[in-house]
């Protein structure tokens, strides 16, 4: 019989399915930051696609129920997950093929109980004592002769097993491992904690608003830079705006604030100024501290002239417009160093 190698892995999940499937890809995607390149939920392979630097992939699939004891679907779980891991083995290169769950203890067996605690567990399949790994073998073996699939490229020493607690009506409850992960992160970027819950809404909602379409795909700077928005909130009535008067401050306020945070939020764009203004310091080594930056924006900002696209602004307002995008950018430029550094960009 003709093995089968393009296995329909893209069913509709159950609400509290895709809730785990998301958060699970926020939880790895955070586990690999420093190689992370994108991810996909949903993708065209697994339920997960983390992608790497140096073309490398990690192919997961999520498998989670509501109540997260072992029962009588724990094996079946197992094997219909590995049943896509093995479909996935077969479509492209990997790196590692994770079975990721929230069940207690996948592998059901009491004896084994011990594998498995209240954070966030992986193991190689290496790893598994050999009776755990017999049960691993077995619905291996399970999937592949109800699916009649090729496990030729199937390599165990590239699986492996993940569970973390996923559960209960409590956001807090619920989402507290994912929470802790994102916690972390924000603590190597330096970035206050109070801005831990923000974040992570941020992402879930996301991947909330795609859940209709059930696809998300983003890459490492569409997932960070929510960071560098969140720390980098800058008052309109800065002192920046001493020499405008109190008219021409209102309409920028009023037509251009929501631009101006636009402009400074942009990853290309802020990318570009930071690279200019580092230009600037080594040319300019006796301009110090708020006397540099003031420098710069009085000197230079006519260069940025193209990111005012509306040709019928005023050319004063249009100058306090890119002043304040500049001055935004280099006020917050220590934080989005920081994120940078934390996120390998």
């Amino acid at each position: 019989m003709k093995k089968n190698l393009t296995l329909d892995t893209n069913a509709t999940s159950s609400a509290f399915g895709w809730d785990f499937q998301s958060n699970a890809a926020i939880l790895m995607a955070l586990k690999n930051i420093k190689e992370l390149t994108s991810l996909k939920v949903e993708g065209d392979i697994e339920d997960i696609e983390i992608f790497l630097k140096d073309n490398k992939c990690i192919y997961l699939q999520a498998k989670s129920q509501k109540d997260p004891t072992p029962g009588n679907n724990t094996y079946t779980k197992l094997r219909d997950g590995l049943k896509t891991l093995i479909n996935a083995s077969n479509l492209a290169k990997y790196e590692n093929l994770i079975y990721i769950t929230n069940i207690k203890n996948p592998l059901k067996e009491k004896e084994l109980d011990y594998y498995w605690g209240n954070d966030y567990i992986i193991y190689n399949y290496s790893e598994l004592s050999d009776e755990a790994q017999k049960i691993v073998d077995r619905y291996i073996k399970a999937a592949t002769e109800k699916y009649q699939l090729d496990v030729s490229k199937f390599n165990t020493n590239q699986l492996k097993l993940c569970a973390f607690p996923f559960f209960g009506e409590n956001d807090e409850t619920r989402y507290r491992i994912v929470r802790a992960s994102v916690k972390k992160f924000i603590n190597e970027a330096q970035v206050s904690d109070g801005l831990v819950d923000d974040l992570l809404s941020y992402w879930q909602n996301i991947f909330f608003q795609n859940s209709t379409k059930k696809k998300v795909n983003l890459d490492k700077e569409e997932l960070v830079w929510p960071l560098v928005v969140l720390s980098a909130s800058v008052s309109m009535d800065s002192p920046f705006f001493e020499d405008y008067d109190h008219g021409q401050i209102m309409e920028i306020k009023k037509k251009y604030g929501h631009y101006i945070n636009k402009k400074s939020e942009q990853f290309e764009f802020v990318t570009r100024v930071s690279t200019d203004y580092r230009t600037f310091l080594k040319e300019n080594k006796g301009l110090k501290g708020k006397k540099a930056s003031q420098t710069f924006i009085d000197t230079q900002w006519s260069s940025y002239l193209s990111i005012v696209e509306n040709k019928m602004v005023e050319p004063d307002i249009n100058e306090g417009i890119i002043k304040l995008v500049l001055f935004q950018v280099l006020n917050n430029r220590f934080s989005i160093e920081n994120v940078k550094k934390a996120a390998n960009l």
